[in-house]
């Protein structure tokens, strides 16, 4: 009898140590999936910041070299503007969040543009 509660014991100290590497197991799995979907969002961002960094070499008569700052910045500030939209922050402090991301990406843009262009991005984007 003793030899039978013993090997019941055992049976489900094996059994509840398999369960607990199976879950761990899916939690890696999922974790691996978030920094997957997580990358394939970078890429889209990045994808659409240079949409938008031609579009405004366009519209604004850019220069290589600024388009490319201008990239940088869009795809900085894009990243940052994600984080906030996807967080569980309440909607007044997402909406202060990415009123600042806004003022400091068109702070850089300063930095870039000259005066005239940097009038044009604003009537551009209708700020």
């Amino acid at each position: 009898m003793r030899v039978f509660t013993i090997l019941v014991i055992l049976f489900i100290g094996t059994t509840s140590i398999a369960q607990t590497t199976v879950e761990d197991q899916e939690q890696q799995q999922s974790l691996e999936l978030t920094e997957e979907q997580q990358k394939a969002e970078k890429k889209k961002l990045v994808q659409l910041a240079e949409q938008r960094a031609i579009r405004l070499q366009q519209e604004l008569n850019l220069s290589n070299y600024a388009s490319d700052r201008i990239k940088k910045v869009i795809v900085k500030y894009s990243i940052q503007a994600n984080k906030v939209i996807q967080s569980n922050a309440s909607v007044n402090e997402k909406t202060k969040n990415l009123s600042n991301i806004v003022y400091f990406q068109n702070e850089e843009f300063k930095k870039v543009l000259t005066v005239h262009q940097f009038y044009k991005y604003l009537k551009l984007t209708d700020i």
